[in-house]
């Protein structure tokens, strides 16, 4: 298997996570030709990041998607909890609010700042301001995400927690915003403290150094 990634996706440093924490001998690559290139369209088939190309040579796009068959795929190392249903859900929950709530805001503020669209800073607070209440409300109160198991959700809140404390000053005006929650807050620290998260960290922030912010 091959896993198409950018450096600086939020998306793929997700599923990055997701095969660092299994241990799994997945290829990283970047996409061929480039992400914007019809050779890349043809291969992944939506022209996104991240996508596995599975072992039949068929593409697999979309970060919850593919997080969700490696755990199918590979068992032995599970992200997502053991114990009843509701655990189960919960872990669900909070990878679907962390993406839907936190990371599409922050990717689309980089886009519309990059076309140069008025109140992108405004609107991305506001939209990440109501995502992290939610994830506040649902978050466990002790361990990790979903409870005392790393799972799916911690893959993507490792990576959308660090984009808030990156940007929450620099471009929202919000140096405060992350600390605002605290079981958000606490749950930040807890994973950048886990070696598959460390290691994204890692990667973004060297991304991020060679591609400087919009203004």
């Amino acid at each position: 298997m091959i896993l198409y990634s950018q450096p600086t996706s939020p998306y793929s440093a997700a599923v990055r996570t997701a095969v660092y924490a299994k241990g799994l001998p997945i290829e990283i690559a970047p996409p061929p030709g480039g992400l914007q290139s019809d050779e890349y369209r043809a291969v992944s088939g939506s022209g996104t990041v991240p996508c596995l190309m599975l072992d039949d040579g068929s593409p697999l796009p979309e970060s919850t998607v593919i997080l969700a068959y490696l755990d199918e795929k590979f068992p032995e190392t599970p992200l997502i909890p053991a114990g009843p249903p509701e655990a189960r859900a919960r872990a669900r929950l909070m990878t679907r609010l962390g993406v839907e709530g936190v990371m599409d805001p922050i990717v689309g503020m980089f886009h519309d700042l990059s076309i140069g669209a008025p109140d992108a800073r405004e609107r991305a607070l506001e939209r990440i301001t109501a995502g992290l209440a939610k994830l506040e409300r649902f978050a466990a109160a002790e361990g990790f995400a979903a409870g005392p198991a790393f799972s799916q959700a911690d893959c993507v809140l490792g990576v959308a927690l660090m984009g808030v404390g990156a940007f929450g000053g620099t471009l929202l005006g919000a140096p405060d915003l992350l600390t605002r929650y605290p079981r958000l807050a606490a749950l930040a620290g807890r994973l950048a403290a886990h070696p598959a998260v460390a290691r994204v960290m890692g990667e973004l922030q060297a991304a991020m150094a060679e591609n400087p912010l919009p203004g």
